[in-house]
């Protein structure tokens, strides 16, 4: 079976391409200051050596060794640069017109892809695009709390603008909050995020106190076995067990804020249903008032002559009885 090598993991291929490489470098750090932006001629070998260290097709591989080796058609890369190292002004001139040629070249590139890149339409935002462009200036225009918002415990409010939403209460993993339209303002969310790390902290915090307890208890019966039994020395337990005490009135204390806070907002949501609710009922009198107002004018408006009109009119029975 034909065995396949790829260039890059054979050592023969990597030293030849490495010898190359750093002699190619080497013959650059030597060129004379007369040849104008000599750098460039470093900058481009490395370019060139990283675009093609991938290269796995034998015939690619060759053309880019001969890219390499021959800088033109006439004289091969290495003898050029070396010949100019050494002050040869003719090579010297040859390295300034290639160079010369290649930033022509580069500038011509750059200017179609700019005329190009200019006449191309501009390309619309399909749907998704538009979703997130919306919701990232969402996002930006809710980052920090407006001035003149009113506290969400402030409601039910008495005159609203329009029809009246309804909040809904949810539960964030025992944060409670109103969410009253979609999509979430991000201030609120930062609120939620700071709420819940906070209490998580004090959750870990914990269970790393319930293990020091358990060390600590050895420690008291180390101690008891060590020590004086007269002498009285503090206990190592104690101090663990007051923090966990601590840690847990926080937690307690924490959900109990966050209980009636839940209940005050049911308390709220009830209240702006029931608004809701008879503020529908009062809209839809008042359109049935206004249907009936415009019937009303319609009728008054018709003339006399418009019923004697419509009284000359034969109908479908008096044709019968004609005939």
């Amino acid at each position: 079976m034909h065995r396949v090598i790829v260039p890059k993991r054979s050592g023969i291929h990597r030293f030849a391409c490495l010898s190359l490489y750093r002699a190619l470098l080497r013959q650059c750090a030597r060129l004379p200051p007369t040849i104008p932006n000599s750098g460039t001629i470093n900058h481009l070998v490395r370019k060139k050596f990283r675009r093609y260290k991938t290269l796995q097709s034998p015939s690619q591989t060759v053309n880019a060794l001969k890219a390499g080796y021959e800088a033109d058609r006439q004289r091969k890369a290495l003898d050029l640069l070396h010949s100019a190292s050494q002050g040869n002004q003719k090579d010297v001139g040859r390295i300034s017109a290639l160079l010369a040629e290649s930033k022509a070249l580069r500038d011509k590139n750059s200017s179609e892809q700019r005329t190009l890149a200019e006449a191309r339409p501009i390309k619309p935002l399909s749907k998704i695009e538009r979703k997130k462009e919306e919701s990232r200036r969402q996002q930006d225009a809710t980052a920090l709390r407006h001035p003149n918002a009113e506290p969400i415990l402030s409601r039910p409010r008495p005159v609203v603008s329009g029809r009246r939403r309804v909040p809904v209460l949810v539960n964030a993993r025992g944060i409670p909050f109103l969410r009253i339209k979609k999509p979430q303002p991000q201030n609120l969310s930062r609120v939620i995020r700071n709420k819940l790390e906070r209490r998580w902290a004090w959750i870990e915090r914990r269970d790393r106190l319930e293990i020091e307890k358990l060390f600590a208890k050895d420690e008291d019966y180390w101690d008891s076995l060590v020590a004086d039994e007269e002498a009285e020395s503090p206990s190592w337990a104690d101090a663990v067990v007051e923090s966990i005490q601590d840690v847990l009135s926080k937690i307690s204390e924490s959900d109990k804020k966050a209980k009636e806070l839940a209940e005050k907002m049911w308390k709220i949501v009830l209240a702006e249903k029931e608004l809701a609710e008879k503020e529908e009922a009062e809209r839809k009198k008042r359109e049935a008032e206004e249907r009936q107002r415009q019937e009303a004018t319609v009728g008054d408006n018709k003339s006399p002559s418009d019923e004697k009109n419509l009284n000359k009119i034969p109908t479908a029975n008096s044709e019968n009885r004609v005939q």
